[in-house]
């Protein structure tokens, strides 16, 4: 059957902009004043194939700020004692954010439909992450949903604080290196070339620095449209390559064993491990179903195998510390802590203070990549623009010399 984009005012007022699958135009609007909404526009959606009745967008257009926000409303709204549709109202009059908005009407719209909570937020999966579908819905069926919505306002944030501090200790060392490019660039392309048509008139021999740089020179404005193409097309490759499992566990090895970098790595998948179990465990999911939760929060195909080998382990009544336990991926201090959790039967409030201990580390950790990463980066412009800038000097003083003489 054809899809179709359709557009109807609901019982609130709101533009409800959706996709259904239906035989014809007509369905389309029976459907909607079925819904008590009032039909503005039906389109029929021509490429169906490929669509499946999904949205078009390559992003969703809300961020995990977007999200930690709403979290955020969302649990102070049920606190103070309002219904989900209620405190989905206030929050869609409130938001900023367009593409926000669009989603929770729809949310909305499929509550006031019939639907459950988790189902109506589990339509929009590039908004809604699949760990926080799967702890609404066990919210409403131990009559927690205010509690689970407070444990995913702190695990977001605290996803978003470590996310925003890596990118921090990064933005400098790479406002470094664009900068170096640049001016290195604009030397190469115009400062470069003037004073190489001057010593050649001179007929003077120049110093071996400056004939380097001469040929660096040459090389960038003849050949740099084939080396951006060559790495075009190796970062194409790479990617096509990172699609293949053979792929994704060469990179994800890569990353867990990059000098500097191994240790942030490491730790960021072991705090989300910690804390997305430790969360679910403390809300009444299984540990079979937590595990496999928390594997499909994670995208390291190293860990993923981690935790599928934990799982395993689970039901075949092996420990779950026994999957950590030596393996070269994970600190064994991580695999000490579970194993104790587990004897002592406090594992939810062991995840809960290794997420703590491995936060602290992490901070620690970026503060010294941070302040590893900026002296060496400003060493390397300074090389480089310096090499350039001697080039030109060694010449011109040389040239002074011979005039006086």
């Amino acid at each position: 059957m054809p899809y179709y984009r359709y557009k109807a005012r609901n019982r609130d007022a709101y533009i409800v902009t959706d996709i259904m699958e239906a035989s014809d135009k007509g369905e389309v609007v029976r459907r909607i004043k079925t819904n008590n909404m009032v039909p503005l526009e039906v389109v029929e959606l021509k490429l169906t194939t490929f669509l499946k009745g999904k949205e078009i967008n390559v992003t969703s257009g809300v961020s995990k700020q977007d999200l930690v926000f709403f979290l955020s409303q969302f649990y102070n709204l049920l606190h103070a004692g309002l219904s989900i549709i209620e405190s989905l109202k206030i929050i869609i009059d409130q938001t900023q954010n367009k593409y926000l908005k669009k989603y929770l009407i729809n949310v909305l719209q499929d509550i006031r439909n019939g639907s459950p909570f988790h189902r109506a937020l589990a339509r929009h999966k590039k908004v809604f992450p699949k760990l926080m579908v799967e702890m609404v819905k066990v919210g409403e069926m131990i009559g927690k949903l205010e509690d689970v919505i407070y444990d995913m306002y702190i695990y977001y944030k605290k996803q978003l604080k470590t996310t925003s501090d890596i990118k921090g200790a990064m933005m400098y060392p790479l406002f470094l290196i664009v900068m170096t490019i640049g001016v290195s660039i604009f030397l190469l392309n115009f400062v470069v070339p003037t004073f190489q048509e001057t010593f050649s008139s001179m007929g003077q021999d120049l110093p071996g620095i400056t004939k380097f740089v001469i040929n660096v020179a040459d090389f960038v404005k003849t050949k740099l449209i084939y080396v951006v193409l060559g790495i075009l097309l190796i970062v194409i490759l790479a990617l096509s390559f990172n699609r293949t499992d053979k792929g994704r566990m060469f990179y994800s090895k890569l990353a867990l064993k990059l000098p500097i970098f191994k240790g942030i790595f490491r730790k960021g998948n072991l705090i989300r491990i910690a804390s997305t179990y430790a969360t679910l465990l403390s809300n009444s999911v299984s540990a079979v179903e937590g595990l496999e939760i928390t594997k499909e929060i994670l995208t390291n195909k190293v860990f993923i195998d981690i935790i599928d080998k934990a799982n395993n382990n689970i039901q075949n009544g092996i420990p779950l510390s026994k999957a950590f336990e030596k393996h070269w991926a994970v600190d064994p201090v991580f695999a000490s802590m579970i194993a104790i959790g587990e004897e002592t039967a406090t594992l939810g409030a062991m995840l809960n203070n290794i997420s703590e201990y491995y936060d602290a580390e992490m901070e620690v950790a970026i503060q010294k990549l941070k302040k590893f990463l900026e002296p060496v980066v400003l060493i390397i412009l300074t090389a480089v623009v310096g090499v350039i800038l001697l080039s030109v000097m060694i010449p011109m003083f040389s040239m002074m010399q011979t005039g006086v003489q």
